[in-house]
């Protein structure tokens, strides 16, 4: 007789995926809805992101309880407003019509995605322009651009509204008569500590003032890093501020040139390369370098890379880094601050992640 072959069971299906793991792709897919831009010109091109994913800062930035989002400038009414920010009778200031257009129109575009909170960026801008009237940058264009770009470079981060806030006034406690305490009154704690916090010391104190420069500059620089361990927002705006005075700074007399470059090789390029912001460090050692190296050095092959490691060699001495002066410095090791800064290095990440996915959503939406 035949063998009698047993009767095999077919093999079993995998279980369905929970409904709750294909949820978060099926809410990516929904229509994007667009993010107006601030500011007259409603034709101009506008970005879009996913509802679910709007590409906020982290809510722990965004909604700070004591943000430039619940201030006075987000709060009271035009008249109100021009009465604390003192711009009566001021319509050119009170308007923003001596800000370039050119300047204001590349913060307009670059500032979209701050959604509901126009009319903040708007009175800071205001407030900025009246501080820096008649003031004058060294090429000849108002100084009110300085602040300006150095909005849209942290705009072109997506840093939050309290920081985008905080690069347009960043200078006028130290160049104008506006003090912290305005700041705070019209704009919040947090933005005032942010200013604080990018503001030289030696421009606060009666006795740093009588200081030689060798000591103003080495005093500034602890405080700044001080001050930086403190927020990683102070070290971002620190760092684009630093970034627009290099793209500018071929209209500073040579001497100037080679100081600014040299200082900007031995703190400002480790900073930025010590949060992981690569594009604020390779345009800031690529700006370096051209002002410190001859032009037929620059088009040999790895230039950049070599030359910026020789310049800091010069800036530091052999073995030396800024780590290395971290750690040296008894009042910076005591605070931590290199453990601080590789805190802020995890919040950037965090921060540049959240963007990405909201950029890859957006893609995957209009796909």
């Amino acid at each position: 007789p035949s063998p009698v072959i047993p009767r095999q069971n077919p093999p079993a299906r995998p279980p369905a995926a929970p409904a709750a793991v294909a949820a978060p792709r099926v809410a990516a897919r929904r229509a994007p809805r667009p993010v107006a831009l601030f500011g007259p010109g409603g034709s101009r091109p506008q970005q879009q992101l996913p509802d679910d994913q709007r590409g906020r800062p982290p809510p722990s930035q965004w909604a700070a309880a004591d943000g430039a989002a619940s201030s006075a400038a987000a709060t009271l009414s035009a008249s109100e407003w021009l009465e604390l920010a003192s711009l009566q009778g001021r319509p050119d200031l009170a308007d923003g019509a001596r800000v370039p257009g050119e300047a204001l129109e590349g913060l307009t575009r670059a500032t979209w995605y701050l959604e509901g909170h126009s009319l903040v960026v708007q009175r800071a801008v205001q407030l900025a322009a009246a501080a820096h009237a008649g003031q004058a940058r060294k090429n000849g264009e108002p100084f009110i651009v300085h602040p300006v770009e150095t909005s849209t470079i942290l705009a072109g981060l997506k840093m939050d509204l309290d920081t985008i806030v905080a690069g347009l006034l960043h200078d006028t406690v130290e160049d104008t008569d506006l003090t912290l305490h305005d700041i705070a009154r019209c704009f919040g704690p947090s933005v005032a500590s942010i200013v604080e916090g990018d503001t030289k010391r030696s421009k606060l104190g009666v006795t740093a003032a009588a200081l030689d420069e060798a000591t103003k500059r080495s005093l500034n620089h602890r405080a700044m890093l001080v001050a930086m361990g403190e927020d990683w927002r102070i070290v971002v705006v620190k760092l684009a501020d630093r970034l627009h005075n290099m793209r500018t700074l071929r209209h500073m007399p040579r001497h100037k040139q080679v100081r600014i470059a040299r200082e900007t090789t031995q703190i400002f390029v480790p900073l930025a390369q010590k949060l992981g912001i690569e594009a604020l460090e390779y345009e800031l050692l690529r700006l370096s370098v051209q002002f410190l190296f001859p032009q037929q050095l620059l088009r040999v092959p790895y230039g950049l890379e070599l030359l910026g490691h020789w310049a800091r060699l010069q800036c530091w001495g052999l073995g030396q880094s800024l780590d290395d002066y971290l750690c040296r410095d008894q009042v910076l090791s005591e605070l931590d601050l290199p453990l601080k800064l590789d805190s802020h290095r995890q919040t950037w990440l965090q921060h540049s992640r959240q963007w990405d996915a909201a950029a890859s959503a957006a893609s995957a939406s209009s796909s």
